[in-house]
C-alpha cells in the first residue's frame, strides 16, 4: 500500500482523484462491492452550520436597537440635566485619575524596601505563570 492510498482510506473527499490514477484501488472497492462514484460534491445545496448563517441575520434589527439606545441614553442625560457632551467627557478625567493612581503607586513600590520589591517581582511572576497554565489548558465544551 502506497501512501497515496492510505490517504484516500483516510480521507476519500480530500482525495476523490486517487482511485482514476490507481487501478489496483479501484479494483479492490469493486471487488468488496463498494461503489466507487466520480461525481462532484454540489455544495450549493448544503445546509448551513450555525456560525456560516451571518446572512440571515437581521442587521436592521440590531442597528435599530442600537440606535434606541443611543436615544433612550441622550434622554436620560437630558433628564438627569447633564449635557452628552459632559458625559463623554467625564471617562477622560476618569482615566487621568486612574493614571495618576497608577504613578503614586508604582513610586511608592521604588521608595519600597527590597524584601517588598522582591516579594511584588515573585507575585507577579507567580501570577503570570497560573495564567499561561490555564491558557495552555484545552478548553471544555459547552456539554462537558
Amino acid at each position: 500500500m502506497k501512501d497515496a492510498c492510505q490517504r484516500y482510506l483516510e480521507d476519500p473527499e480530500g482525495n476523490p482523484g486517487h482511485l482514476a490514477e490507481f487501478e489496483q484501488c479501484r479494483a479492490l472497492f469493486e471487488t468488496l462491492g463498494l461503489e466507487v462514484e466520480e461525481r462532484p460534491v454540489s455544495v450549493g445545496h448544503l445546509p448551513l452550520a450555525p456560525w456560516e448563517g451571518a446572512g440571515h441575520r437581521s442587521w436592521p434589527l440590531a442597528g435599530g436597537g442600537a440606535l434606541l439606545l443611543l436615544v433612550v441614553t441622550v434622554g436620560v442625560c437630558l433628564w438627569a440635566g447633564v449635557t452628552p457632551r459632559r458625559v463623554l467627557e467625564m471617562p477622560l478625567t476618569t482615566v487621568q485619575n486612574a493614571r495618576g493612581f497608577v504613578t503614586g503607586a508604582a513610586a511608592a513600590l521604588r521608595e519600597a524596601s527590597l524584601v517588598v520589591q522582591v516579594g511584588f517581582g515573585l507575585l507577579f511572576v507567580a501570577v503570570n505563570t497560573a495564567l499561561v497554565l490555564l491558557l495552555r489548558r484545552a478548553p471544555r465544551g459547552i456539554d462537558a
